[in-house]
C-alpha cells in the first residue's frame, strides 16, 4: 500500500490467493474505494473483504468453495463467486449448512 492511501490502515486479511495460491488477498487502492487483491499480481482482485472461509452451499453434489466475503450489516457474509446462489443469502429460502 503507498503512502498517503486512506485504505492504509486496514488490517492485512493473511488470506491465499485462490487463482495463483502464491500470494495473499491484501487492500489496494480500487477506483470506488479499497478493494483486495493478489500481491503475487496475478489479477485476482474481490472488491469486499475475505474472510477466508470457503462457501458451503450445495450446487448438485459439490460445493460451490468460493471465497467468502463479509457482509453489511443487514446482509450475512456472502460468497464471492457472482453465479452462486449464496451471493445473497438474504434471498435464500434453505439456510446455507
Amino acid at each position: 500500500m503507498k503512502k498517503g492511501c486512506p485504505d492504509a490502515g486496514l488490517p492485512p486479511t493473511n488470506v491465499k490467493c485462490p487463482q495463483c495460491r502464491k500470494g495473499t488477498l491484501e487492500v489496494a487502492r480500487g477506483r470506488f474505494g479499497p478493494i483486495y487483491k493478489c500481491t503475487d499480481g496475478c489479477g485476482y482482485w474481490l472488491e469486499s473483504r475475505p474472510t477466508g472461509a470457503k462457501c458451503t452451499y450445495l450446487r448438485g453434489r459439490t460445493k460451490c468453495g468460493a471465497l467468502m466475503v463479509r457482509g453489511t450489516k443487514t446482509i450475512p457474509d456472502r460468497c464471492s463467486d457472482k453465479s452462486c446462489p449464496n451471493r445473497n443469502p438474504h434471498k435464500l429460502k434453505n439456510k446455507v449448512a
